[in-house]
């Protein structure tokens, strides 16, 4: 990952899940700022006595979702391999702040599914969400065969850049995004009509908003391109001010 990730030594680096230090210790060789974070401190030792010379690592203790990472520069880049039961609540939290690049290892069956074009089946809110705010590639495939102990699963390693420019003024309108394609994916076997329902309550303002956007109404949700999402919420703002 080190070597996919290419890390400068004045880069600064993120990574959640430090673990026993292998990857930590990879990445501080580059000579990188690194900020490795761990929840478990039966780790303490090992992790200390192991990053002891290495003078650029910083080690957090703390649960990730719980932390606040406002110390992060702006043009960070992570380097992770996420735990997988919490993939989702990790990428929200990092599209929020103004990283340049993502690297993270997942699992493979939800890696791919962040990689679904519009029209997919597999495609879900997340997936547009994450496409609307970044570029997403596939890097790696990682067998299941390649770690010790063996998981149930293969592994995917994913790289998100951000994009320039960035579609969002600040965290609020971000949130605003990620609530609306959230709700038009709450039923998927429904339109893109039906699920808009749900909130938009004058029928007269929804048919405008599809109108406008061009979009049909008896389109699925995952029918629609993340341009697409983009402008109906822009429009939605637009029409009803976000209520």
């Amino acid at each position: 990952m080190v070597e996919i990730s290419q890390i400068k030594p004045n880069d600064t680096v993120l990574e959640i899940g430090a673990g026993a230090g292998t990857l930590t210790v990879a990445l501080a060789e580059t000579g990188a700022t690194i900020y490795a974070i761990e929840i478990d401190e039966r780790l303490k030792p090992v992790l200390e006595e192991r990053l002891l010379i290495f003078p650029n690592v910083h080690l957090i203790f703390s649960d990730f979702l719980a932390l606040d990472i406002s110390f992060l520069p702006d043009g960070y880049k992570c380097v992770s391999n996420i735990p997988y039961y919490i993939t989702a609540p990790i990428l929200k939290k990092l599209i929020f702040t103004h990283f340049s690049a993502l690297f993270i290892m997942m699992q493979k069956e939800v890696g791919e599914r962040l990689l679904e074009k519009a029209g997919s089946s597999n495609r879900g809110f997340l997936t547009v969400v994450l496409q609307t705010v970044g570029d997403i590639e596939k890097l790696l495939t990682v067998p299941k065969s390649a770690f010790v102990p063996n998981p149930e699963v293969d592994s995917v390693v994913l790289k998100i850049t951000r994009k320039t420019p960035f579609p969002f003024s600040d965290d609020s309108e971000l949130e605003s995004f990620w609530k609306f394609v959230s709700d038009s994916f709450a039923q998927k076997r429904k339109t893109i009509y039906n699920n808009l329902r749900a909130f938009v309550r004058d029928n007269e303002v929804l048919a405008m908003m599809l109108e406008e956007a061009i979009i049909q109404p008896t389109a699925r949700p995952e029918q629609l391109t993340e341009e697409q999402f983009l402008s109906l919420w822009r429009i939605w703002l637009k029409l009803t001010g976000g209520k």
